[in-house]
């Protein structure tokens, strides 16, 4: 009966350390309810992700293809700041891996290439994805809807709709 009791009270340890240990890990990654002051991120996106915006510095660059990039301030407001933080937060953006290659089998060519690199609460995440498989799951969806609420915001702003057009294209 003793060695029954050890071995029941051993597997109840196991199973309380087990449940701990699992809320620690996702705990860490979760992002908190507002949005912390030091959030910011950066963004480049397009053919070899060269377009880019910069929140920690208030810039944007655009890929001009057959000329040098160009570069102009363009600083969110803290309601779209707020905005895309919680949407990031909505899909649980910090649990996405490094390295983000959804599953697809129809490849694009040029395809876009995306680089998001997220700083809060002084830690930093960063996700890379070359879309060159097109996919349809539910992360790369999700990931594709938060990059097009960053896109609307640089396409509103007047300093982006001053920047000169790109000249040629890519194959």
């Amino acid at each position: 009966m003793v060695r029954f009791t050890k071995k029941i009270m051993l597997f109840c340890l196991f199973i309380i350390v087990s449940l701990f240990a699992g809320w620690g890990s996702t705990a860490k990654n979760q992002m908190p309810d507002t949005k912390p002051k030091d959030f910011n991120f950066v963004f480049n996106y397009g053919v070899n992700a060269k377009n880019q915006l910069d929140t920690f510095k208030g810039q944007y660059t655009r890929d001009m293809i057959t000329e040098e990039s160009v570069t102009t301030e363009l600083k969110l407001t803290e309601e779209e700041m707020n905005s895309i933080y919680l949407e990031m937060k909505k899909i649980d953006i910090m649990n996405y891996p490094d390295k983000f290659n959804p599953k697809g089998n129809v490849k694009s060519k040029p395809f876009t290439t995306y680089s998001l690199k997220i700083v809060i609460n002084k830690k930093e995440k960063n996700i890379y994805w070359k879309n060159e498989i097109l996919s349809d799951t539910k992360e790369a969806n999700q990931l594709k809807e938060v990059f097009k609420k960053i896109y609307k915001v640089i396409e509103s702003k007047e300093e982006y709709k001053k920047l000169p057009m790109p000249k040629g294209g890519y194959d």
